[in-house]
């Protein structure tokens, strides 16, 4: 009879600074362990701020055999059937939330995603925008006016220094109190808003009952804040050594650096429990 030892759990795992090393590449123990999960049984897939075309080329390395969570949570797509199955876009609001954040912080970054979008449009341009442009590969789309786009808004990309980031924030939330968006800190230079109830973990609970996983067999692994709701409602949240404090603080489990292997460190763990019959 075939090990199906990992049959019946599902491991998510983020990309940037958990699943790729500071190279921005998947180690080749990362790729072999999770070669093996897949292959007893286990059903694997990615969570992350990305678009489906960024995360393309990674998943034509890997044996990914759920659907994906994109827009750090507003999108989960099948990139086997190459569609989103389920999106929450953002309210008419946000462009409010939007006008004001960029006219109080003329200096800050803003990169709009809407629906099957090929890449950004820039709202306000900054080094840490062209940084970002530059690393993805992204042609420059500006945008004059919002009455020039017609698909759902999806996501908005504030970025900006740390030092600068960190000071305007709080001042942000505040501006935009009462709106129907979620603000979420993604990197230390990142700051987005999301739909409501469209984080990673609002999408990993609806991934998994699409799934028919339950949630105490979902395995997660993280290292920042928009990892938060995805380490806190997975049945085993793991922070890598790397993660944010407040992430180490709400994980279940401590892992390794990304720059160590991280998701084979979790898969070798998990199996062990599995073997000694000690998880659900």
């Amino acid at each position: 009879m075939k090990d199906r030892r990992f049959e019946g759990y599902l491991l998510v795992t983020d990309m940037d600074g958990t699943l790729l090393d500071s190279a921005k590449q998947i180690s080749g123990e990362n790729r072999a362990a999770i070669e093996r999960f897949t292959s007893l049984g286990g059903r694997f897939t990615l969570a992350t701020g990305r678009i489906a075309g960024s995360v393309r080329p990674f998943v034509e390395q890997l044996p990914i055999n759920a659907p994906a969570i994109l827009y750090n949570g507003a999108v989960i797509h099948d990139f086997s059937r190459g569609e989103a199955i389920w999106e929450r876009p953002l309210p008419a609001s946000a462009k409010e939330a939007v006008e004001c954040a960029l006219e109080r912080f003329p200096g800050i970054g803003a990169e709009l995603y809407v629906r099957g979008g090929a890449a950004p449009y820039v709202l306000q341009e900054n080094a840490a925008t062209e940084r970002h442009r530059a690393v993805e590969k992204f042609p420059l789309l500006r945008l004059n006016s919002y009455d020039d786009v017609s698909e759902p808004w999806i996501k908005v990309l504030f970025s900006w220094e740390p030092s600068m980031l960190d000071e305007a924030v709080p001042k942000i939330e505040r501006l935009t109190a009462g709106t129907e968006v979620v603000w979420v800190r993604s990197d230390d230079k990142y700051f987005e808003m999301l739909p409501p109830e469209a984080t990673k973990g609002h999408a990993l609970e609806r991934l998994a009952a699409e799934l028919g996983i339950p949630m105490e067999r979902c395995i997660a692994l993280g290292d920042h804040l928009n990892d938060l709701e995805m380490i806190r409602r997975a049945g085993i949240g793991i922070a890598v050594a790397n993660a944010h404090p407040e992430l180490l603080d709400a994980a279940k489990r401590h892992g390794k650096h990304h720059n160590e292997h991280a998701i084979a460190d979790a898969i070798e763990w998990l199996e062990e429990q599995v073997l000694q019959g000690t998880l659900a």
